[in-house]
């Protein structure tokens, strides 16, 4: 079962500048008994009551943007996320977890929560129309991405997904042409 809410404001072009706020947050829980799946071991429990957090239960999103036309052919923007953290589901101890990952991964896991901590990054991005004529044109656009070089774990020991992990920094050159 999943609920909750989104919104998003958005800034129509004023005086050159543009761009959006976003908020979500959404709850998800699994209830029991589980149906389905594979049971193995003696060990192995299927409860019949209760629920726990599923694998979409981020529970708070914030996402912005703003741009500025600099000139009628040049244009800048920044932006930043930030994510509270999926819940994972541990079954190692925080020392065996940073014996096969490492501790700069297990740092980022809180434990008395059972859920990935918060992560914000900041983004920037830089554009210019270099050509356009009629349906012909020709555009650059310049990004750079998590700008702090944080380490995001987007999702740790999901059943089916494994570990996730964002990318580091990351630089991105664009040439777009239309004809």
């Amino acid at each position: 079962i999943l609920y909750g809410a989104e919104a998003k404001l958005q800034l129509l072009p004023c005086k050159g500048f543009s761009g959006f706020a976003s908020y979500s947050y959404i709850v998800g829980n699994a209830w029991f008994p589980v149906t389905g799946g594979l049971f193995l071991g003696d060990d192995a429990i299927n409860p019949t009551t209760g629920h726990f957090p599923d694998s979409q239960d981020q529970r708070n999103t914030v996402r912005a943007r703003v741009r500025y036309q600099v000139a009628p052919r040049l244009w800048i923007a920044v932006g930043a996320d930030y994510n509270t953290g999926l819940p994972f589901q541990p079954d190692l101890t925080p020392q065996q977890y940073a014996t096969e990952y490492g501790q700069v991964l297990v740092n980022h896991l809180n434990f008395n929560r059972d859920r990935i901590s918060p992560y914000f990054t900041e983004n920037a991005s830089v554009g210019a129309d270099l050509y356009q004529h009629e349906k012909r044109s020709l555009r650059f656009q310049a990004d750079a991405q998590n700008l702090s070089n944080e380490l995001e774990v987007i999702d740790f020991g999901g059943l089916f997904s494994g570990n996730a992990l964002g990318p580091s920094r990351q630089y991105t050159f664009r040439l777009v042409t239309t004809f």
